[in-house]
């Protein structure tokens, strides 16, 4: 039993890393497509992701050093169907009238072997029948290719790393785990029978992506965060002098953050990934506030520990510039300590609007209800 529960201790342990490094594609899919991330769907991912984790350990664990496998002698793929039948027969003593000696059969570790083998790919016929709504014709040629990944992995000693095969490959091990995948496929309504349908899912998420939440609006500021970076990478190449830094950075600010929503009716490039956009809510000024509205964000409240480290390393004899400076200092505190009870008040779904955006009579809207209409025709 330690043998099957070592590679899943081990697979809980890598999940972590493995669920930090989908997380943001994973989102950014999911608000592109729905607008959302319900909770249910995210679990259902997850989930999937961690058992194919652990279903490729305990095929490869635990792993032997090079030196190991080179001493160990070749071992040939078994390439006769069923053969496990006559492996079974040939070390177990069965007497058919004879109930007690059934249990011979609990101390053949063949047995453990082919059990293991069909329970493997349960999962994976349950997870392609319910979420990915797979007929039973595709779970069975999935759940074949998937046991043909894990048998190559071991025929190629882990795909070169290792010499040669330090495990067998068995055609029956192809029978069982596809028999696995098929079994799933069978019992799946009874593990889904009080969960929502994928359509009850997919639905649930068009009509929460119809409003933008806060989580949503830190996807896209992240996106255009990594394009205005992109750009401002691009545009050093061009000019070599640190000096112009600051002036191309200025530029680029313009460039990516007011001209390109005001060109594009309120889309930045993570805006129009996540299906948001920028609105004014005014009569007339809208260019005007949009300009204040990026300035107020990007320039002033994100810009304020650099503020407040500029103004703290300026030395004055004056007293009144010195007190001036503390004013600022105290304001910009405060301002900063405003926005943070802001964030932690959208973090809890209870404020729709900033206060500059307010002030500016702006607003991010979900362009996702266009998504709806398309999917219903």
């Amino acid at each position: 039993m330690e043998a099957y529960l070592e590679p899943i201790k081990v697979a809980l342990l890598v999940f972590p890393f493995i669920a930090l490094l989908i997380t943001l594609p994973y989102l950014i899919y999911q608000y592109h497509k729905f607008g959302s991330v319900p909770i249910l769907r995210s679990a259902i991912v997850y989930t999937f992701v961690l058992y194919l984790l652990a279903a490729f350990f305990l095929v490869i664990l635990p792993l032997p050093t090079r030196e190991e496998v080179a001493l160990m002698p070749t071992k040939q793929p078994q390439l006769i169907p069923f053969q496990f039948i006559t492996d079974i027969a040939n070390h177990t003593k069965i007497v058919w009238n004879d109930p007690s000696s059934y249990l011979t059969l609990i101390q053949n570790p063949t047995v453990y072997t082919v059990l293991f083998n069909i329970v493997l790919t349960i999962p994976f016929g349950i997870y392609l029948r319910y979420y990915f709504e797979k007929k039973w014709s595709k779970v069975l040629l999935a759940s074949f290719l998937l046991s043909l990944f894990f048998e190559i992995t071991q025929l190629t000693g882990l795909f070169g790393i290792y010499p040669k095969a330090y495990r067998l490959f068995d055609v029956d091990d192809l029978l069982m785990n596809t028999l696995g995948g098929m079994i799933g496929y069978g019992i799946t309504p009874l593990f889904t029978k009080f969960l929502p349908s994928r359509k009850k899912i997919d639905e649930k998420s068009y009509q929460k992506g119809q409003e933008v939440s806060f989580y949503r609006r830190i996807v896209a500021f992240l996106i255009d965060l990594f394009f205005f970076f992109l750009f401002f990478l691009i545009g050093t190449a061009f000019f070599k002098d640190v000096k112009h830094y600051e002036t191309m950075s200025l530029i680029l600010f313009f460039l990516y953050y007011i001209l390109i929503p005001i060109l594009t009716n309120g889309y930045t490039i993570g805006k129009f990934i996540v299906k948001i956009k920028l609105v004014y809510k005014g009569q007339k000024g809208r260019v005007f506030f949009l300009f204040l509205r990026q300035c107020l964000l990007y320039l002033g409240i994100l810009m304020i520990p650099n503020y407040l480290t500029r103004l703290r390393a300026i030395e004055t004899n004056s007293v009144f510039m010195g007190r001036l400076i503390n004013l600022v200092i105290f304001v910009l505190l405060l301002c900063e300590l405003i926005f943070f009870f802001q964030i932690l008040s959208s973090l809890f779904g209870k404020r729709k609007q900033f206060s500059y955006e307010k002030l500016t009579k702006t607003q991010n809207e979900s362009t996702i209800a266009v998504n709806i209409e398309l999917q219903e025709k």
